[in-house]
């Protein structure tokens, strides 16, 4: 199996206080177990560190934290940034969210998501995905 992160999904794992850490750590320890390949595009790996890049140890730490999560960080070309306009301007999602659609649709991944638009655009693209509409 392998599954392109939303960015909801890694904060989700990564922040105690976040209303999703618990689904979010119990999906990675699933993950974990069937052995599924966890990628991240690097525009969302942004959406990410932007809290911890007010301090350089919590930077640190998340860094490190998503590295011993599994998770590779994905490095778009032209035509994931092609398909990333594209997936923007037919659904009302961010250009973030866009990115890592096309990065799944690219890769031929799953979606790892807790975002009802990104779980419709998904489902609109027929883009596997997976996670808790919320």
């Amino acid at each position: 199996m392998k599954l392109v992160l939303d960015a909801d999904m890694l904060i989700g794992a990564l922040d105690g206080s976040d209303p999703h850490h618990a689904q979010a750590r119990a999906l990675f320890t699933g993950w974990q177990a069937q052995d599924a390949r966890r990628l991240i595009s690097v525009v969302n790996l942004s959406e990410v560190l932007v809290a911890p890049a007010a301090d350089s140890r919590r930077l640190r730490a998340a860094r490190e934290a998503i590295a011993a999560l599994g998770v590779a960080v994905h490095q778009p070309g032209e035509s994931i940034g092609v398909e990333a306009a594209r997936l923007r301007c037919r659904h009302p999602i961010s250009l973030p969210d866009a990115y890592c659609l096309a990065t799944a649709k690219h890769a031929g991944a799953s979606v790892a998501s807790f975002d009802r638009k990104v779980i419709r655009a998904a489902d609109a693209e027929r883009i596997a995905h997976t996670a808790s509409k919320t």
